[in-house]
């Protein structure tokens, strides 16, 4: 895996609290599952490329 960042994004209060428990529901973490989202959405649009390794 490549080096890791931060990613800063605002948020309504009332949704964090909904997705965090959603998460717990799903025995995951926020960050778990926004990394999910965020490999999908990538594969959805055309970006799938960045997920395969190449052996040269």
């Amino acid at each position: 895996m490549s080096e890791s960042k931060s990613f800063t994004i605002r948020v309504d209060e009332d949704l964090i609290k909904v997705f965090h428990h959603a998460c717990s529901n799903n025995d995951t973490t926020a960050s778990q599952a926004i990394r999910a989202f965020m490999r999908e959405y990538a594969k959805k649009h055309g970006q799938g490329d960045l997920f395969t390794t190449k052996k040269g």
